[in-house]
This record gives C-alpha cells, sequence and structure tokens, in this order.
C-alpha cells in the first residue's frame, strides 16, 4: 500500500550528528486473505531486539491496574494461577502482579538491557524470544499455564504462526488469553500515519479475533483503551475448535486503500502548512521524542522544518533524532529558543499535563498543536482528511 522509504532505527538516538546508521525500507501491506497490515521485509528482529533501548518503566501506564483488576476477576484465576508474559521488557507488569497477590510469574523478553532490569528486580525471566520449541521446554519444566499475557507486545512479532504453536503449548485448556494491542482502526480512521518499524502488525479487533481463533481461542470481552493512542484491550479463553468468519475483509480493505491513498495528500499538506508558518519567521519545535513520532517526522520528511525536539526524559537529551538529525534538548529550551509553535508529540493522556507545565510559554503567546490521533487538538490539516 505504501512504501514509506528506507529510514534508520529510530529508537537508536545519535550521539553524535555525523553518525549515519543503517537504514531498513518501510513497505506497508495488506494481506487479502485475512485483513491484517503489516510491514514486509523490514529491520531483521536480531537488530532491532538486541537492546530495548526505550523501557517500560520510561512509560506513564494509567491502565495497569484496570487490567490487573480485570484478570484477577476471570473465573477460575486465582493466587496460585500460574501466569506466563511474552515481551515482559523490564518487569512492570510482573512486578504489579506479585504486588497484588499472584505468587507465580514468568517472564520472557529477549532484549538484553530489558532482561537486565527485570532480573535486577528479582522477577523470574527468560532471555528469549517465545517459539514452540521454547515454550515446549518450559510446558516440559513447569506444566501449563492458566493465563498469556501480552502486552503491546503482538504488534512487535513478524513468526504469528510460531506464536499460535506456542499459546497451543503453552495454555491449558480452559485457560485465558490477554492480549493487548495499539488499535489500527485509529490508524484508519484519523489517518494517523505516525507508524513504527518495530511494528510489523497492525491489528484491528477483527484480525485479531482471526488470528487467535487459529489458537482454539475465542474473545470473550474487548475493549478499547487510551495508551498511545488508542489501544485495544482483549481477553480471549482456549475453548478447542473456533469458527472465525471473514466476512470483515471488503470493508476493512477499501479503509486500507483510502488510508494509503490519502497518504501522499496528508504528506503535502503537512509540508506546506509547516513552509507557510516558517515562511514569517515562525520557530517550531515538536515536544516529544518517541518513537512514532520520529518515525512521522522522517516520513513526511519535514525534519527542515522543526528547529528542535523538546522531551523531558533525561536519557533523550542532547542527543540527535536518527534520520533528520534534529537537536533533542530538556523542555526549557522552549523559552531559550524562541519556540513559537509546538507541535504535541505525547500520549493523549499527557497531553494536558505537558501544557500545564507550559502555562507561562503559553501565556507569551506560544501555540501547541497535536500531532497524534486520537487527540482534539489537532493540527488544522487534519480537517481535511478526517470528515
Amino acid at each position: 500500500m505504501i512504501h514509506f522509504g528506507n529510514h534508520p532505527v529510530v529508537k537508536n538516538y545519535l550521539v553524535n550528528v555525523n553518525d549515519e546508521p543503517s537504514s531498513w525500507p518501510i513497505h506497508l501491506y495488506f494481506c487479502e486473505s485475512c485483513g491484517l497490515t503489516q510491514l514486509v521485509d523490514s529491520c531483521p528482529p536480531e537488530v532491532l531486539y538486541e537492546n530495548y533501548v526505550t523501557l517500560s518503566d520510561w512509560k506513564n501506564q494509567p491502565h495497569v491496574q484496570h487490567e490487573i483488576d480485570f484478570i484477577k476477576n476471570l473465573p477460575g484465576i486465582s493466587a496460585d494461577a500460574k501466569i506466563i508474559e511474552i515481551g515482559s521488557n523490564d518487569g512492570v507488569f510482573l512486578k504489579k502482579l506479585l504486588e497484588n497477590g499472584f505468587r507465580d510469574t514468568l517472564g520472557i523478553e529477549p532484549t538484553r538491557d530489558a532482561y537486565d532490569a527485570s532480573i535486577a528486580k528479582g522477577l523470574n525471566t527468560i532471555q528469549a524470544f517465545l517459539n514452540p520449541d521454547l515454550a515446549k521446554k518450559v510446558v516440559a519444566e513447569r506444566g501449563k499455564f492458566d493465563l498469556f499475557l501480552s502486552r503491546q507486545n503482538l504488534e512487535h512479532i513478524s513468526d504469528l504462526k510460531g506464536i499460535i504453536e506456542s499459546i497451543n503449548v503453552l495454555i491449558k485448556p480452559g485457560g485465558y488469553v490477554v492480549i493487548e494491542v495499539p488499535n489500527h482502526e485509529c490508524n484508519l480512521q484519523g489517518f494517523d500515519y505516525a507508524l513504527w518499524e518495530e511494528h510489523v502488525n497492525y491489528f484491528t479487533v477483527d484480525t485479531l479475533r482471526y488470528l487467535l481463533s487459529q489458537a482454539e481461542v475465542e474473545i470473550i470481552h474487548e475493549e478499547n483503551i487510551l495508551f498511545s493512542g488508542e489501544a485495544l484491550l482483549v481477553v480471549g479463553k482456549k475453548v478447542g475448535n473456533v469458527t472465525c468468519s471473514v466476512n470483515y475483509l471488503p470493508e476493512l480493505r477499501k479503509q486500507n486503500v483510502t488510508y494509503a491513498e490519502q497518504w501522499p495528500k496528508f504528506r503535502q499538506a503537512i509540508r506546506d502548512f509547516l513552509f507557510a508558518k516558517k515562511s514569517i519567521g515562525r520557530k517550531i519545535a515538536v515536544y516529544g521524542a518517541g518513537v512514532r513520532t520520529l518515525c512521522w517526522i522522517n516520513f513526511t520528511g519535514i525534519a527542515a522544518y522543526i528547529d528542535i525536539i523538546v522531551d523531558d526524559q533525561v536519557e533523550k537529551q542532547n542527543k540527535f533524532m536518527p534520520g533528520g538529525k534534529i537537536p533533542i534538548l530538556p523542555s526549557s529550551a522552549l523559552y531559550q529558543k524562541g519556540i513559537d509553535i509546538v507541535l504535541l508529540a505525547v500520549n493523549t493522556e499527557n497531553e494536558e499535563k505537558v501544557i500545564n507545565k507550559h502555562k507561562n510559554w503559553v501565556s507569551n503567546g506560544g501555540q501547541f498543536w497535536s500531532i497524534l490521533p486520537p487527540s482534539d487538538r489537532l493540527l488544522p490539516v487534519w480537517k481535511l482528511f478526517c470528515k
């Protein structure tokens, strides 16, 4: 559908502006068989996940307790339930489970830095990519599990068939699967092109239901949550054979085609808007050096219009974004550099907090506009596309 071009891995912030990191293709495809939107032939997992760099501890996750409360109320799930989480990162969710009384947890995490952070917290974690062979080994040692967790992880995995096989091995009959993934429906409806090279799969609830049916898992609960845009939270139960219709395909294909057709128009509209502002002497910053944002800047080709990126995460400051090579500075630079316009690139749930932090800047004429749906502060450009 869309070839965004070749781009570097954006989480690998540059220490030296003259560094030239390797680039990889970002090709977005639509599967005519199941409707899954996905990146094809992108950066290999072995390159992406040597280290994760952006650990979960860095992120505000206000929905975590809600998920755990839901798990605690699942029939048959007790404090002794055996729980496995794949892509457990630095163990934030595993630690929270323990704090809520669960006693038997296991994390699977492939990246070295996240695994080390999890072990430092005293959490039971294996450093590996999940595959059927590992699943069989784990079951041989520990038995089958009552609950399988994948939080903001399934979108990263290119070998979905291997994951389905692994779920079949790991979960006992009647066991549960809890999946949290970004909601691609939000991308399609909001013309959100802030994709990420690590997100190789873009799920809707229909494509997720189709995938889980192959693991004999039936979705028994679904809801949307606000996190990094909009996310899907689904709970499934392993019930045996599940029949899943693909009658959603024609409409989903139509949405994806429209999304692809609008991309060059959207890209040009963003560039025209920012060019007009720069032409009258406005200084422009982006607030938030998150990975989706940096991809969006590279995809749209707007780096030349951005003076600085500001971010409150100390680990990102005084570095440069891969690709556009824009300097990343503390948010105090809004005042020091005389910035007039800020493109908000923080999660929608955090926008108000950022704006309140910089009331003085706003009172002196500074203007915030968001670039990440589903915010209600989006640049006027979006009105051309979202009816």
